[in-house]
């Protein structure tokens, strides 16, 4: 298929193109020509979730891809989400079931009306006005009723004393005209009786939970004008009390009024007088500000406020609004004003033009009201609300309707957009307000909440590590104490430092006395063995052991002479033993000395010198090692108990060294974590940049464009079945596909042709088709191997009935004849045709009978009576057989065929068993078959003809040739083995 042959399609098929697609628009503009007008509002969110700052740092953070493409992906299904849609819808429904009557900038009175019949009372009861539901609502409405109708008998009875008075004073005036004053004052006052009584003033008995504002809106009053009437100082309100709502006997004083001087305008007089031009224009009803001389303007109405004035107006905005008389200009606004028209969004008190809690209401009413609905829908599945937000069809509270809104992010930045269409423009831009307050609400609490388990984590953790580290110190200040231990480390560095002095000094001792010991020893053999030396010696012996004893102790007592008074006194005493001991050793050796020198010639004083040296050395040695003995063994003691308690000291350090490092961490993280959050909260600051408007006006339909596209969508979905059916197409359609599917030659094609009038335009085409199938016959005949004689035997055999061989032999004889030919044209005997119209000359129809496939010639088959005995006075027999699938055909027969012609319908598909019964009998026929294609498109003719003639139809038949169009394919999907 190339680019022609689509043209070619398309052209064939241009009236379906055209048809079907304007067919189509037509029907969508039927249906959609009264769509309902559609409104559009818009808001945009700031979220600063990419150029935010952040309290970690005071420059922009760097921007992460991925993250910020999550955050807005969350934020978007955050709004997209089923329970900010059901919150969004139940706020919506309770703020228009609060409204006391349709509010365009709300709901339209259409919908308002719609809703308020659609709704069973026991949701309407679920309205909270004035801290009261429904049912307490109606009691006092109930109470109400009474009041009116007491005060009614009052005024009955009231007016039923005057006449009673009338009729008194008239008797009197008749009987006694000297009376006239007294009558005339009785008048007068029964005048002023009627005065008051068509005067009498309006009250309010005060129910439990009304405060001045509710009563004041109730009435369409100001909270100051109530204060004034009712003269309340402080303002507050007890249950049971009435208050003079309006005093009417000032209803009816005169108004002010102004005569319009020349040059005068609206604007000044209402500047001159101190009021409101567009109060003044109301009041007077003046359409514009043009003024005459003379006129009479109206300045002041004291009637009472109606639905139609400007301060009415003014307090269906505001309800609780001061309205500012002629002579103040500033309006002020009460403390339970502005908690009325406060929400959470509006955290300044700014004023909010239609704010998502309608005037009049108050913000707690409104929220109980929510909280109502929220509980019955939470209910059950079954009941109004839950049916109304999922299984209802409401245009304005289901969850389908309210999840329509379209929500992106505009290109790159930290922006938000949302868009919602509605057929109520005020639905449309409170639905807008409502979801983004939810949602920011939402987004907030659902930001905050992770870190605040965070920040809860951290902070128990913490608070554990601080107590196991107080547990550690407690526990080394216990030891500390438990051990007499100051500075542990210090303590044993001095004791190891006194330890090694020790050491040293007992080894000085024991040298000393090692030497003293070999010294006396040396001493005493040298000296003389006389008597008076031996008693002097042994005198000295005596006073060297008691000196070594009182030697030994006083430096076993040297250690305790610093802290203990008693054991210095006796060291003093010892002492000066000592002194004296040696004292009397040195006499007695002074003695000694007297007796002269040894024997070797050493002088006896100069070797009793060096006996008492030594001596007194070793005995203090000697001593010396005993004191340092045990003291060594003392600070053996002290480092068994030393050296445990360092291994202890060490572990509980440590315990307290990683209770502290957790604490710091922990404490960082703690820190981190509040930081974040702190952090968290700053970035989910998100705000409306451009809060949702009222559309005043609808949307552009969209009729124009959905026609096109229903055109356009028909244009395309007819090409496309037009090219899938020609792709799909398996039927014979065209010469080409037929030579390549039987793989025969063609001998020619017939048109198909629709109608009588067709068939007489296309008279010249088939007489050509005709005489170029005759001219492939003859040709073939000549160019046969066989070379044939007269007469030529034309076998028109065909695989399907019904594909018209008859019509096709006919045509050809007929044609044949014309030329001078003489044919005889044998076709087999069917029930719809008479055998008496026959003609054995020309036309002959033979019976098929049980031995037709043993037919061996045309004698066989025709019966030899009928037959001439010789058939050269013929030039062509046509023979017709039934279709060979269905049939049995005479098979030796073919071999005296000198021509077959294989008719094939147009429309028709070449199966396998048409393939298969085609090789068959060319297997039995000693020539090939030539395929003659019927009833097929006269387009399909530009194959073997160059120009193919249009023919004029009427647009009935082109409407039968469109829709019949599409069985003329034969599509059959192959499957692949």
């Amino acid at each position: 298929m190339d680019l022609f042959y689509f043209i070619r399609l398309f052209k064939r098929n241009f009236l379906l193109l055209i048809g079907i697609p304007f067919l189509l628009a037509v029907i969508v503009y039927y249906f959609t020509r009264n769509q309902e007008k559609v409104y559009q509002s818009e808001a945009v969110i700031y979220t600063g979730i990419t150029t935010g700052y952040s309290i970690e740092s005071t420059t922009q953070h760097a921007t992460d891809f991925f993250s910020t493409s999550a955050q807005f992906d969350n934020m978007i299904n955050l709004l997209k989400s089923r329970q900010t849609v059901v919150e969004t819808s139940l706020r919506l429904l309770a703020q228009d079931l609060s409204l006391e009557a349709a509010n365009p900038q709300y709901i339209s009175k259409a919908n308002y009306d719609q809703l308020m019949a659609t709704t069973p009372k026991y949701i309407k009861d679920m309205v909270v006005k004035n801290n009261k539901s429904g049912i307490e609502r109606e009691k006092e409405e109930q109470i109400h009723n009474l009041e009116k109708e007491i005060h009614s008998l009052e005024k009955e009875i009231s007016k039923k004393k005057n006449i009673a008075a009338r009729e008194l004073s008239n008797i009197l005036t008749n009987n006694n005209p000297k009376n006239a004053s007294a009558n005339y004052g009785i008048s007068k006052q029964k005048t002023s009786v009627k005065t008051n009584t068509t005067a009498s003033p309006t009250y309010h008995t005060v129910l439990p939970g009304e405060s001045l504002s509710s009563i004041a809106s109730k009435y369409g009053i100001s909270r100051g004008e109530l204060i004034k009437l009712n003269n309340l100082g402080n303002g507050n309100l007890s249950p049971g009390d009435n208050l003079v709502i309006r005093n009417n006997a000032t209803s009816f004083t005169s108004a002010k009024y102004h005569i319009v001087q020349p040059g005068e305008s609206l604007f000044t007089i209402a500047k001159r007088y101190g009021v409101n031009i567009n109060k003044l224009r109301e009041i007077n009803n003046l359409n514009n500000n043009t003024l005459k001389a003379g006129q009479r303007i109206k300045i002041e109405d004291n009637k009472n406020l109606g639905a139609g004035s400007y301060d009415f107006a003014m307090k269906q905005v505001s309800p609780d609004l001061n309205v500012p008389s002629s002579s103040s200009k500033t309006v002020g606004m009460t403390s339970e004003n502005v908690s009325s028209t406060t929400t959470f969004n509006n955290p300044d008190n700014i004023f909010v033009k239609d704010p998502i809690v309608p005037p009049g209401i108050k913000k707690s009413d409104f929220d109980k009201t929510v909280a109502n609905l929220r509980r019955y829908y939470a209910s059950s599945d079954t009941n109004y609300i839950y049916g109304l937000l999922h299984y209802g069809t409401s245009k304005h509270y289901s969850i389908y309707a309210i999840g329509q809104i379209q929500i992106y992010r505009i290109n790159n930045s930290d922006l938000v957009k949302l868009t919602f269409t509605s057929d109520d423009p005020g639905i449309c831009q409170q639905t807008l307000k409502i979801i983004s307050q939810v949602f920011m609400h939402d987004y907030k609490s659902l930001r905050v909440n992770e870190t605040d388990r965070v920040v809860k984590y951290f902070q128990r953790q913490v608070d554990s590590a601080d107590k196991k580290l107080s547990q550690a110190e407690d526990r080394l200040l216990r030891f500390n104490k438990r051990n007499n231990i100051i500075n542990y480390y210090e303590q044993s560095k001095y004791i190891a430092a006194q330890k090694e002095d020790l050491d040293k000094y007992y080894q000085d001792q024991q040298i000393k006395l090692s030497g003293a010991s070999a010294s006396l020893q040396e001493l005493e053999t040298k000296m003389t063995a006389r008597d008076s030396i031996y008693l002097k010696s042994d005198a000295i012996n005596q006073r060297k052991k008691q000196l070594s004893d009182v030697s030994e102790k006083i430096i076993v007592n040297q250690l305790a002479e610093t802290y203990d008074s008693k054991v210095a006194s006796r060291l003093s005493q010892l002492r000066r033993k000592q002194k004296s001991l040696r004292n009397e050793i040195k006499l007695y050796v002074d003695q000694l000395y007297l007796y002269g020198h040894s024997t070797q010639g050493v002088p006896i004083k100069n070797l009793l010198d060096s006996w008492l040296k030594n001596t007194i050395d070793y005995t203090e040695a000697k001593a010396a090692l005993v004191v340092l003995a045990r003291r060594k063994m003392d600070f053996i003691r002290t480092y068994q108990k030393m050296a445990p308690l360092g291994a202890m000291l060490t572990r509980i350090e440590r315990e307290i060294k990683v209770a502290e490092q957790t604490y710091l961490e922990l404490l960082r993280s703690l820190n981190l974590a509040k930081m974040k959050q702190q952090n968290m909260e700053m970035s989910t600051n998100i705000k409306i940049v451009d809060p949702p408007f009222f559309p005043i006006a609808a949307n552009p339909s969209k009729t124009k464009y959905i026609v096109l596209a229903a055109a356009i969508a028909g244009f395309l979905l007819i090409s496309l079945v037009i090219v899938m059916l020609e792709y799909f197409d398996t039927s014979v359609k065209n010469p080409a596909r037929v030579i390549e599917k039987t793989a025969l030659p063609l001998a020619g094609a017939f048109p198909y042709l629709s109608s009588k009038s067709q068939a007489n335009e296309l008279s010249s085409i088939s007489n050509r088709l005709t005489d170029m199938i005759i001219q492939n016959i003859k040709l073939n005949l000549t160019k046969s191997e066989k070379q044939p004689e007269k007469p030529y035997l034309i076998l028109l055999l065909s695989t399907q009935n019904g594909v018209g061989k008859t019509l096709i032999g006919k045509k050809l004889v007929n044609r044949l004849r014309s030329m001078g030919a003489k044919i005889l044209f044998l076709n087999y005997l069917t029930d719809d045709i008479d055998p008496m119209d026959e003609d054995f000359n020309q036309s002959y129809y033979y019976t098929i009978k049980n031995n037709f496939i043993d037919v061996e010639n045309l004698q066989q088959l025709i019966d030899n009576k009928a037959l001439r005995k010789t058939n050269t006075a013929y030039d062509f027999i046509f023979l017709e057989i039934p279709s060979i699938i269905y049939h049995t055909y005479p098979i030796k027969l073919l071999s005296e065929v000198d021509l077959a012609l294989f008719i094939l319908k147009g429309n028709s598909k070449f199966s396998k068993a048409d393939e298969h019964a085609m090789e068959t009998f060319k297997e039995a026929a000693l020539t090939t078959p030539m395929v003659v294609l019927n009833e097929i498109e006269l387009y399909n003719l530009e194959d073997i003809i160059s120009e193919v003639p249009k023919t004029k139809s009427t647009w009935i038949e082109r409407l039968k040739v469109m829709l019949t169009y599409p069985s003329k394919y034969k599509i059959v999907i192959k499957k692949e083995s």
